[in-house]
């Protein structure tokens, strides 16, 4: 090629297919039926906790003192997240939490994970389950705990 001769482009050829183009499912036939499944779970479980625990916890971690407002619960968080291989049907992993609790959660998922409010993708036991509820319990009683695997790293 000579310096300073413009490139000759020639349009793609598109063929001669008669496939049908339609464009992509946003999801599979096999993820609607579970998003249905859950549906119910999650109306079952926001009825079933109507006040956040997560507001509590966030409260005794920030050393607020006296009467802490409790916001109801509007949203499921997954304490493994969907896209680390969580459930959302499983009820140890469902979580129900005020959207700006919900919120604190995502943006900060290490401080979560320190409050039992979070798990790591490698924390899909029920032993580790059990640890978060565990510290979540200790939190909302006015004691500070670690899930034992946060404890070695300071």
């Amino acid at each position: 090629m000579k310096r300073g001769k413009p490139l000759r482009r020639t349009p793609l050829n598109r063929g001669t297919s008669q496939l049908k183009r339609t464009p992509l499912k946003h999801r599979s036939d096999k993820m609607k039926a579970k998003y249905v499944e859950r549906r119910s779970i999650v109306e079952e479980m926001l009825a079933k906790n109507p006040e956040c625990e997560a507001c509590l916890i966030f409260a005794v971690y920030d050393g607020k003192q006296g009467a802490v407002p409790v916001n109801r619960t509007n949203d499921i968080h997954e304490l493994v997240n969907r896209s680390q291989g969580g459930s959302i049907l499983e009820d140890e992993n469902l979580f129900a939490v005020c959207r700006p609790c919900h919120t604190r959660i995502t943006i900060r998922p290490k401080q979560a994970e320190g409050l039992g409010l979070h798990l790591e993708s490698w924390c899909n036991s029920k032993e580790h389950f059990q640890e978060a509820a565990r510290v979540r319990s200790e939190w909302t009683k006015g004691r500070a705990a670690k899930p034992y695997w946060m404890e070695e790293d300071e």
